[in-house]
């Protein structure tokens, strides 16, 4: 009997939509399976509610902050997403904390932002897989010589499309790479105010601070002025809270009241926990294949990562080179 399909993709963050549209383009028969209610992963939004203000029903970016741009062919991805209004450049300047002030301001690339969050530009990508499921656990996956299975479905090839930690559970031991990378948990936190009360900024990078590495305006990242800041909080602080995000907020809101030297109090927080948020460092190959198994890892701890861009090149140089073995 003949495998349910071509290639199996397990992850529909935006590695995990770029593999399956470059397999699915090479004209295999491809299927998504996530974890999530949605497509996103990493590059996460959610809608807010009960805050008890006009931000409610309003979407704010809790997962990856923004996006660069340096390929030519993602490129050609993003200019066709700001097309279709998905997309819009946000910043190329943020300010910078450092040594208990405001130390200036730092040039950079630009940065992307989506209108309607950043979930929106993978849910827009994933418009052309023809077969996704969300809202699904997998537990352990078969891998034998020619084919792999998730309980009662089959392939003929897997991509992992996840951070490695969250893979190596659910795969045979040792099938995966030892590539001594760290990864790095963050918690964001949101914060709603009655009203702006801090001066016009789009980022800051928090340097050399205990409790958090970043603040973001996501009113202006979102573009609509909204009184709405979202904090990163140091790693090593994460890390002591990762089964009680919450615990995190009272230093968090603390932190950020100084930094940005704001009298009021947020009249509505949310800590949401990452623990597998970043990798410290990224290898410079693509992607990973297996060289005999017919199973692959992709993401943003490859293709020179971790950068959002990195995550859509390492996936679809997965699903092209999934697709070039199953054609031999």
């Amino acid at each position: 009997m003949g495998a349910d399909s071509d290639v199996l993709v397990i992850g529909a963050g935006l590695a995990g939509v770029a593999a399956a549209v470059a397999a699915q383009d090479a004209g295999l028969d491809v299927r998504v399976i996530d974890r999530g209610r949605r497509p996103g992963g990493r590059m996460a939004s959610r809608q807010l509610r009960e805050t008890g203000t006009d931000c409610d029903g309003r979407i704010v970016d809790h997962g990856a902050s923004y996006f660069t741009v340096r390929d030519a062919d993602f490129t050609e991805v993003v200019n066709s997403l700001i097309d279709r209004g998905i997309v819009r450049p946000w910043t190329d300047t943020f300010h910078v904390y450092s040594e208990g002030a405001m130390s200036g301001v730092r040039a950079g690339p630009m940065r992307y932002a989506a209108t309607g969050g950043l979930r929106t530009v993978v849910e827009t990508l994933a418009e052309d897989v023809t077969h996704i499921e969300c809202d699904r656990h997998v537990d352990r996956v078969e891998i034998a010589a020619h084919a792999v299975s998730v309980e009662d479905q089959s392939a003929s090839s897997l991509a992992l499309c996840m951070p490695q930690p969250q893979a190596e559970p659910i795969v045979p031991p040792g099938v995966l790479p030892d590539v001594g990378i760290t990864w790095e948990p963050v918690i964001a936190v949101t914060m709603v105010f009655e009203q702006q009360e801090w001066i016009d900024i789009d980022g800051v990078f928090v340097n050399d601070d205990p409790i958090i590495t970043w603040i973001a305006d996501d009113g202006s990242r979102r573009g609509d002025a909204a009184p709405v800041l979202v904090a990163h909080v140091n790693p090593v602080f994460a890390a002591g809270h990762l089964d009680d995000p919450s615990g995190v907020l009272p230093q968090t809101i603390a932190t950020v009241r100084r930094v940005l030297d704001i009298d009021p109090l947020p009249v509505w927080t949310w800590a949401h926990r990452w623990s597998l948020a970043k990798p410290i460092a990224a290898l410079d190959e693509d992607c990973w294949l297996h060289p005999e198994l017919p199973v692959g890892l992709a993401g943003d701890a490859w293709a020179g990562g971790p950068r959002v861009e990195a995550a859509w090149l390492s996936g679809r140089a997965l699903g092209q080179a999934l697709a070039v073995r199953h054609s031999s």
